[in-house]
């Protein structure tokens, strides 16, 4: 079994998208960020990833990324699978991080082509052409509207040895669907970058994973509902949505889903602060307040100590 049906054979369920710890000075605090990777394993989540948005890519430095690809693998242990991913980088700077990457135990890298440039064949196919020098770490492509990528051009990506699935951030209906149908008997996992309600329907089209908005801090949850949908009980989990999604994700999002899920991980005790990179704001302590009387009104008492 080569290293790309490998990494398709694992890449199911919920995917923890790793929210950072950082410290007042801006500087992220690896050993936290350790520390809750290990805890995630210890909750047998199934995938970590990291990602230009919930990982704050924008805030971080090249430095910053490396370190930051290290420190997780090597809490992570090889339990979940770890997808990292690359900056906003020239193709060959990219392969230079894929081999690090590889190095330091990142079972695949998800490549983040610059919104700007073009999503054209002769582009994008360049570009993965360039990436070859850097072996055959498993990558994953990367979609976002308004400019997704062509399904027929995803389709023959998914053809290679080496490029194992793409996360959906495009349109979470058709676009979906078609790239799911397009790809089918690749070895290659469209992931839905959306929510449970959307893994809902993108699960039965062929979709295995879905990035989860209650997996950060309730895994439990998001693995019993990934069970219910694999099991073909529907009424389950639909009621899971309505029950913990719908209400969290509505008042999160009104406050800030970003500042939302950093309090969110300080209230559980897996974070030491809420802070996000400065100068981006971090919520007010009556905004903290409302967050943790959704959490609680929603999933129950928070953990104690």
């Amino acid at each position: 079994m080569n290293r790309k049906v490998r990494v398709a054979a694992r890449l199911k369920g919920p995917v923890v998208p790793l929210n950072l710890c950082f410290r007042p000075d801006g500087i992220v605090d690896l050993g936290a960020v350790a520390r809750y990777v290990r805890w995630l394993g210890d909750q047998g989540a199934p995938v970590l990833l990291l990602t230009y948005g919930s990982s704050e890519f924008a805030s971080l430095s090249e430095a910053d990324i490396w370190q930051l690809t290290e420190a997780v693998a090597r809490a992570n242990e090889g339990r979940a699978l770890f997808i990292a991913a690359t900056g906003f980088w020239p193709a060959r700077r990219a392969a230079e991080f894929l081999r690090h990457a590889d190095q330091v135990g990142a079972d695949a890298v998800k490549v983040q082509i610059h919104p700007f440039h073009p999503r054209s064949r002769e582009f994008t196919l360049g570009y993965f052409d360039l990436l070859q020098e850097a072996g055959d770490l498993p990558l994953l492509l990367w979609d976002i509207a308004p400019q997704t990528l062509p399904v027929e051009l995803v389709a023959e990506l998914a053809g290679r040895p080496n490029v194992a699935g793409i996360k959906n951030d495009g349109d979470q209906f058709y676009h979906y669907y078609d790239l799911i149908r397009a790809t089918a008997g690749c070895d290659f996992a469209v992931i839905s970058g959306g929510q449970m309600r959307n893994f809902a329907f993108g699960f039965q089209v062929g979709s295995p994973a879905y990035l989860c908005t209650i997996a950060p801090f309730r895994p439990d949850l998001a693995l019993q509902f990934h069970a219910a949908l694999v099991a073909r009980r529907y009424e389950e989990a639909w009621a899971l949505v309505y029950r913990y999604e719908e209400p969290w994700l509505t008042r999160a999002v009104e406050l800030g889903w970003l500042q939302s899920i950093k309090a969110a991980l300080c209230l559980h005790g897996l974070y030491p602060n809420h802070l996000p990179c400065p100068p981006l704001p971090s919520l007010n302590p009556a905004q903290v307040g409302e967050v943790r009387r959704v959490l609680e009104s929603t999933f129950g008492p928070l953990p104690q100590g």
